[in-house]
């Protein structure tokens, strides 16, 4: 049973965020555990989507991945990658909307990490100081793919992600990202160039990623970590600065169009392919994002 303290917080946070949000935080948000991925006549992508969440963000994960299948139209190998707080009912929930979906426990991953990361204390001291840390080591690691698409749990899809289609069809061997509202790399275009010799790409944002599991580089990484200040800045930035170093460094690609979209205004664009939901405009997750969804994915969901 929630504390004094804890109901008194939950308040505060829905007077704050409206009703609309709180609305479909508690009405709208849980019904997705009744989603049941369709066969769609048999196309499947053997390409993986990895993705990192807890205990909480898996329901918005769940919507994630319905959006995703429900607007590309075939099953895809989906990897989920415990951050540590992924409870039992979740890996349930997860796995009967998506049967072959496969989850990676964090203690496993632990193991297999530690392993692959003794070269590389500084690599293996962030990703333990953080859960990010996963996000960048582990899924290019222990992927069985030589390409990989990296989605967070917040975000949605609204449209058929033709980019991503043709990325994964014509087998593009290049990085491409989401364009962030702002810079937020926390190592300067001057600082990767002369202490890295990358010309840092601007403006990547990692809550969707398309990847080649070969340009996230553990020796590099290091590198990064020992030799420039990405640490001294905001330790949420971090991992997303390692993948812009990283694809900076491999080569070719870049941001996809701004149709998949990272924006601070309340509503997003109506010809938006996607919207990654950025933390400081969540609640919007709940209050655009799941009407727009709910008929489409649980189309005998009750109002």
């Amino acid at each position: 049973m929630p504390t004094p303290g804890r109901l008194l917080y939950l308040l505060r946070r829905d007077l704050d965020r409206g009703w609309r949000a709180s609305w479909h935080d508690y009405q709208t948000a849980p019904q997705i555990q009744r989603y049941r991925c369709p066969d769609f006549a048999g196309r499947r992508s053997e390409i993986p989507i990895h993705l990192l969440t807890g205990k909480n963000d898996w329901l918005l994960a769940l919507w994630m991945l319905a959006s995703f299948h429900h607007f590309t139209q075939r099953r895809w190998n989906v990897i989920v990658h415990d951050d540590g707080t992924l409870p039992p009912e979740a890996v349930t929930a997860l796995r009967e909307a998506f049967p072959d979906l496969r989850v990676i426990p964090r203690a496993e991953a632990d193991v297999r990490m530690q392993r692959l990361l003794a070269p590389f204390p500084h690599c293996w001291a962030y990703r333990q100081s953080h859960p990010l840390g996963l996000k960048i080591f582990d899924m290019a690691a222990l992927t069985r793919a030589e390409r990989l698409l990296i989605l967070d749990s917040d975000v949605l899809f609204f449209a058929r992600p033709d980019e991503i289609l043709d990325w994964v069809e014509a087998k593009r061997n290049e990085c491409r990202f989401i364009q962030d509202v702002a810079e937020a790399s926390n190592v300067t275009a001057e600082q990767a160039l002369a202490q890295l010799g990358v010309e840092l790409w601007p403006r990547v944002n990692s809550g969707l990623c398309l990847l080649p599991s070969a340009a996230v580089s553990a020796p590099f990484c290091e590198k990064a970590l020992e030799h420039t200040s990405i640490l001294k800045g905001h330790i949420w930035r971090v991992e997303q600065t390692l993948f812009a170093l990283s694809a900076s460094r491999y080569g070719p690609g870049g941001l996809l169009p701004r149709a998949y979209e990272v924006t601070l205004a309340r509503r997003g664009a109506a010809t938006a392919t996607a919207r990654h939901y950025v933390g400081a405009v969540r609640n919007e997750f709940y209050a655009e994002g799941l009407p727009r969804l709910k008929s489409l994915l649980l189309p005998e969901a009750v109002a």
